[in-house]
């Protein structure tokens, strides 16, 4: 069944947000016009986007928010609607009283970020400036689950609508900052590595390291056979691998190294490789360039996904770069210090660049958990992780979403600091494979 949306303003953030909510969330086919004369002849699902409501139907008041042309500060005020948060509220006598296309227009574009903030150590905007920590929603899918509640307001209207939403996807992704632990790094690293261990005191690394270069035992973060084997039922699993020079923060051996290309090449028999653009390269399309190039060289493979190192994520010109590149599919949007939906949705979606005022084929997949959140910011066990990863991936199964996880192979291996977390995604594979089974009701 189609949907037609009347409005006096089709503007592009207008078509860009109705068309995510219909067609990318829910399954349906939606129309837009301006054309009152066709709007007032509709026979079918009819939603009036104006001041004034056309007919019967579902009736929504726009904000003025989607006929700007500017980024400007927004007035934000929360309230419920239908046990849900919401804001953009804009009239109490239409049949639903906040503009639910602005707020997801607003959430998704990631408008808050192109405003003036106080950017974390690393540059970054942070999660307490969010207007979905702000509002009580960053654990939420909270777009998608208007979508669904505006489906039960239109069925309650019209009863045959029915919706045809994509299934529950579950995206294992691992990010390879530091390839081995102790081997391949050159005999300065490892001479510099073994006298800080002893000067330090550290005996038990010390131990290890001498165990790895005498060959007795295998590097702490050589996890790539077990892991293959863990990810077998998972062919959608996506490694993105740090090539880029090093500096303080990029810490991975040179992309020179033959120990690191037949890692590449080991992952990319079985897996999807994908770039992980260093540090430096935020800004910097030469660097990014570069570093898909070295992996795409040795793969002879183009490389179309990707996700920032440190989620140093800088809009629009970090995308704009990945764009000019030819990547398609970003993995960058979430927070280094909280879990949940950093867009507020676990629906991929295309990313709409403010500055240009248009729709780009670069396709944003958020990411809802990381193994060094978990541990290191909320100071979980790897067990109390498992329930809040399970909780948050029942509310993206509910509204038939993409959950994406990040692993680091540091935390794979299982060592100290990192003991127990090896278990970990197991369990949540495990788990999710039990609810990709099942199909929520759409």
């Amino acid at each position: 069944m189609e949907v037609l949306v009347y409005t006096q303003r089709l503007t592009p953030r207008v078509d860009y947000a109705i068309r995510f909510i219909f067609e990318d969330i829910l399954g349906v086919r939606v129309r837009i016009t301006s054309s009152y004369s066709e709007a007032k002849v509709c026979s079918g699902v009819l939603i009036s986007y104006c001041r004034l409501k056309v007919k019967e139907g579902i009736h929504i008041v726009p904000h003025n928010l989607m006929i700007e042309d500017s980024i400007i500060r927004q007035k934000i005020e929360f309230f419920n609607w239908e046990n849900l948060p919401a804001f953009f509220k804009t009239s109490a006598e239409a049949d639903i009283p906040f503009d639910l296309f602005a707020a997801t227009f607003f959430l998704i574009s990631r408008y808050e970020e192109y405003l003036l903030f106080n950017p974390d150590k690393h540059n970054r905007f942070p999660s307490d400036e969010s207007i979905a920590a702000k509002g009580g929603f960053l654990e939420d899918p909270i777009i998608d689950q208007w979508a669904y509640k505006l489906v039960s307001k239109i069925k309650e209207k019209f009863p045959s609508f029915e919706i045809s939403p994509n299934k529950f996807e579950f995206i294992p992704t691992i990010d390879i900052d530091n390839a081995f632990a102790y081997q391949n790094k050159g005999l300065k690293r490892a001479i510099l590595g073994t006298l800080k261990s002893l000067f330090t005191l550290k005996f038990n690394d010390l131990r290890k390291r001498i165990l790895v270069y005498l060959n007795i035992t295998k590097d702490p973060f050589d996890i790539y056979d077990s892991t293959f084997s863990i990810l077998k039922d998972w062919p959608n699993t996506i490694w993105f691998v740090l090539v880029g020079k090093r500096s303080r923060y990029d810490r991975n051996i040179p992309i020179q190294n033959f120990e690191l290309q037949k890692t590449l090449h080991q992952i990319g028999d079985s897996f999807r490789v994908g770039v992980h653009p260093s540090y430096r390269s935020g800004t910097s399309i030469d660097k990014v360039k570069s570093e898909i190039s070295g992996i795409s060289r040795i793969l002879n493979t183009k490389i179309t996904a990707s996700r920032q190192h440190y989620l140093r994520l800088f809009l629009p010109t970090t995308y704009t770069n990945l764009i000019t590149l030819g990547i398609q599919e970003d993995y960058s949007m979430g927070y280094s210090d909280r879990v949940g939906f950093r867009a507020s949705t676990c629906t991929p979606f295309y990313f709409y660049n403010l500055k240009d005022e248009k729709v780009t084929n670069l396709r944003v997949y958020s990411f809802q958990t990381m193994d060094f959140t978990l541990c290191e910011k909320l100071k979980l066990t790897h067990l109390e992780a498992l329930d809040l990863i399970m909780t948050l991936i029942e509310k993206v199964h509910a509204v038939n979403g993409t959950f994406v996880s990040v692993w680091h192979n540091e935390y794979l291996s299982g060592v100290s600091p990192w003991k127990g977390w090896d278990l970990l995604m197991p369990l949540v594979l495990e788990k999710a494979t039990m609810l990709k089974s099942e199909n929520p009701l759409s």
